[in-house]
């Protein structure tokens, strides 16, 4: 028996595992979960105010192709992913015990998530956001190169900065609306 026919079995039963160990691999470990925090520089009322209008900053986001706020209070989400990955879910908003704490989870699409957004004010014009995201990508093979390859999590934190940046830059209130046309106002001594 020459060494090539030796070796066949042992290979075919190696590739055979092989083959069962990512099987159930890609089956038991495609939850992920994400922790992210950033500090704003407004007050908790302000910063909450902010983030809770995605309509006035969802033309900043850098991957995402829809952030869309249905009549019915979700939220109609998408994003682009690398290698052709695009995420799509509808999130909707859980009833929380804390007011400085906002829960979601989607329904449907091929990405499931889960997440929770905690305030907290550290000073008087510093909050700090802590956002908790509990995802798994249905598809076994972007679930895999996810894994590898973290594209979630890079996307959530570009996502992230490029918010900070816009609110960062935007130094008037958005609580304290200026009037449209200021030359109607009553004059103040």
């Amino acid at each position: 028996m020459n060494t090539t026919e030796q070796n066949r079995p042992r290979f075919a039963w190696a590739n055979g595992m092989a083959s069962l160990l990512l099987n159930i691999a890609s089956k038991t470990i495609n939850l992920m979960l994400l922790q992210k925090t950033l500090h704003m520089s407004q007050q908790l009322p302000e910063c909450k105010a902010r983030l809770a209008s995605i309509q006035s900053y969802r033309r900043q986001f850098l991957m995402v192709t829809r952030a869309t706020v249905t009549s019915s209070k979700t939220v109609d989400f998408s994003f682009r992913g690398p290698f052709g990955f695009e995420a799509h879910t509808v999130l909707l908003s859980v009833d929380g015990d804390s007011p400085d704490q906002y829960a979601f989870e989607s329904v449907g699409g091929n990405i499931a998530l889960m997440g929770i957004v905690d305030f907290a004010q550290i000073r008087a014009n510093c909050t700090e956001v802590t956002l908790a995201v509990h995802y798994e990508i249905k598809n076994p093979m972007f679930a895999w190169l996810d894994r590898r390859l973290h594209f979630v999590d890079s996307f959530l934190t570009a996502e992230l900065r490029s918010i900070r940046a816009h609110f960062e830059g935007i130094a008037a209130s958005y609580l304290d609306h200026a009037r449209v046309m200021p030359v109607l106002q009553t004059a103040t001594a």
